[in-house]
This record gives C-alpha cells, sequence and structure tokens, in this order.
C-alpha cells in the first residue's frame, strides 16, 4: 500500500533526520521532525520493512584512513556500458558506479591507498578495449557534516 501524502512527507523527513545523525533514538528523532515518537517509530519500521531504509552506516573521512577518493567519468559506447560496470563494480576499490547519459556514460568513484595504486587502474582503464576515454578528478576533502541527500 503506497504512504498517503502526509505519510510521505513525515517519511522524508525522517529520513532526513537519520541521514543527519542515525544513532539518535526515537524521542529525539521525533523531535527533530516535530511528530509523536510511536508514530516515528512505525514510520520508521515501515521503512526499514519495505527495504526504504537499508541499514545505518557510519560517515567516513576516508582520508584520515589514508585512502585518496578518485571520480572517474569515462566515455563508453552502449553496447559496451552493462560491461564496463559490471567489471568496476567486481572491483573492490570502487565504492559507487553508475551508468549515466551524456558523453561520459559510466561515472564511478575509486578509493586508492597511494598513487601507484590510481595509476596501476588508469593503465588498466586504458588498456580496456570498452573504454574509449578517462577524465578523472582526485577529490581534495570527503568529510561532509550533517550532509542529507534528501531536501528538508
Amino acid at each position: 500500500m503506497e504512504p498517503d501524502a502526509e505519510s510521505l512527507a513525515l517519511d522524508r523527513h525522517v529520513v532526513a533526520a537519520l541521514c543527519r545523525g542515525c544513532r539518535a533514538d526515537i524521542r529525539d528523532l521525533a523531535a527533530a521532525v516535530d511528530a509523536v515518537p510511536t508514530t516515528v517509530q512505525k514510520r520508521v519500521r515501515t521503512l526499514e520493512e519495505n527495504g526504504t531504509i537499508d541499514g545505518y552506516a557510519a560517515q567516513l573521512d576516508y582520508g584520515e584512513l589514508g585512502y585518496e577518493t578518485v571520480v572517474f567519468r569515462l566515455r563508453v559506447d552502449l553496447d559496451a556500458v552493462d560491461r564496463v560496470t559490471d567489471r568496476l563494480r567486481s572491483r573492490s576499490a570502487f565504492t559507487t558506479v553508475y551508468h549515466t547519459s551524456g558523453p561520459e556514460s559510466v561515472f564511478a568513484i575509486g578509493l586508492f591507498e597511494n598513487a601507484a595504486a590510481i595509476g596501476a587502474c588508469l593503465r588498466e582503464l586504458h588498456d580496456d578495449p570498452d573504454v574509449c576515454g578517462i577524465d578523472t578528478d582526485t577529490v581534495v576533502s570527503t568529510r561532509r557534516e550533517n550532509d542529507c541527500p534528501i531536501p528538508d
């Protein structure tokens, strides 16, 4: 059953509050979204049961753990996109891989321990016959406080 507009709005506020502090207890979460704790607890349980919330995660500063974050934009012919994205997803260095529209049809984010590991990855991608071009950016800072992709 689809939630009504009021429940959907509450769900979005609850998810945004969880993104800002997933370790908050239900009372604090309810106060943050201006709702009754029992209602918030039911909504969180429903969101977990239907897979909208699929676990909770720590916010990490990968640089503090010794990783360099690199954003890759790859030009790949349409018929090869699935092969390339599958290969990237199978590699532990890539935390995020998307098929996108536009000239760079694959977008990926990788974590690397050092410049040599980045160079080895770039050589492999340049040697990949399915990859027509590569653009990269090294991320200077990855820490984002109170970040949530859901508009409040």
